[in-house]
Formats: structure tokens, C-alpha cells, sequence
């Protein structure tokens, strides 16, 4: 008689995100090139423009845009594996969507050694141009009045352990008319 034993973590548990509303709204840039890169449809680059430019308004939405296609092909090119997205609107994310916001979030802050861990936790061969590229996304996005919070370096510091969770609240806007965006 063969006796069948339950290993209670055959496979490595997944990490949940979940991402506030405004912090979706970035994400879904990077979301929505990748569909872009799966078939090269212009339309879809207009589309998410003007999206983005009901939010950060036409000049700024075409910079993020512009920035943020080269950031994707430079990820596709400077990874072993590409970057895991959710589907486009979710709130739910993937730890790989996290740590390519904690970039964002990072050069936001000029804490280019932090910067240079998410780009480690995401297993970019050449990380500086990336960071660079992630600096310049980061300014028109608080020149367009949104705020990036720190992330949470225990996403890419240490191994997580293997039932975390995290939710990134949403906090009330600070003062001096930006709009909070928390990672």
C-alpha cells in the first residue's frame, strides 16, 4: 500500500499586492506597453496617452508615455525573464509590478541606493541607464503633481516570507496641491 503524503508548500507561495487606485494609474503605463510590445499597435499608445492626460494633462502624458515605452523595452531587453503583469486596471499586483514602482518611487526620492536594489530585486543585467530612465518618469510625475511615497525595501531586500501580503493604503493629499500616491 502506497501512502500519499500533503507537502503543505510543494510549489513557493506568491507575494499579493494590491495596489491603491492612484498608484494603478502607473502601473497600467507599464501594463498597457506591454500589450503595446505584444503588437506594436499605435492606436493603443494613444489610447493610454490620453488616459493619462486626464490625469497629469497632453504635454506630460506624452513624456511619461515616451519615457516609460523606453523603460519597458529596456527592462525586455536587461532581463533574464520578463517583467509578470497583471491584467490592466487591477488592483492586485505582481511583485514584479511592485518593484518596478519602489524604482519609480526610489529616483522620486533620489535614494539612488534603494534604486539600485529594485533594480537588483528585478534582475536587470545593467541597471544604470534603467535608473536613469526611471529618474526622468519620476520628475514628470511630480511635475504633474503627483506624489510617490518610499517603498518597502523588505519587498527586495530580504526574502519575503512566504505568506506575505501587502496593501498599499491610500493616504489624504499633503499639502501644496499634490496628489498622494502611495506604494
Amino acid at each position: 500500500m502506497v501512502e500519499s503524503v500533503a507537502v503543505p508548500f510543494a510549489r513557493t507561495p506568491s507575494i499579493a499586492v494590491l495596489f491603491s487606485p492612484g498608484a494603478v494609474r502607473i502601473i497600467d503605463i507599464f501594463r498597457a506597453l506591454g500589450d503595446f510590445e505584444d503588437h506594436y499597435d499605435v492606436a493603443a499608445l494613444d489610447r493610454l496617452e490620453d488616459q493619462l492626460a486626464t490625469c497629469v494633462g497632453r504635454d506630460a502624458a506624452k513624456g511619461i508615455v515616451s519615457d516609460a515605452l523606453l523603460l519597458a523595452f529596456g527592462l525586455r531587453r536587461e532581463r533574464p525573464e520578463p517583467v509578470r503583469y497583471s491584467p490592466t486596471g487591477s488592483r492586485r499586483g505582481t511583485l514584479d509590478e511592485y518593484r518596478l514602482v519602489a524604482l519609480l518611487s526610489a529616483t522620486y526620492w533620489h535614494d539612488f541606493i534603494l534604486a539600485s536594489e529594485a533594480a537588483a530585486a528585478l534582475d536587470i543585467i545593467h541597471p544604470q541607464p534603467l535608473i536613469s530612465l526611471a529618474f526622468d518618469i519620476s520628475r514628470r510625475l511630480e511635475a504633474s503633481g503627483m506624489k510617490l511615497d518610499m517603498p518597502d525595501p523588505r519587498l527586495f531586500r530580504d526574502a519575503p516570507s512566504p505568506s506575505t501580503i501587502v496593501e498599499v493604503e491610500r493616504r489624504p493629499a499633503q499639502a501644496g496641491g499634490l496628489r498622494q500616491v502611495d506604494f
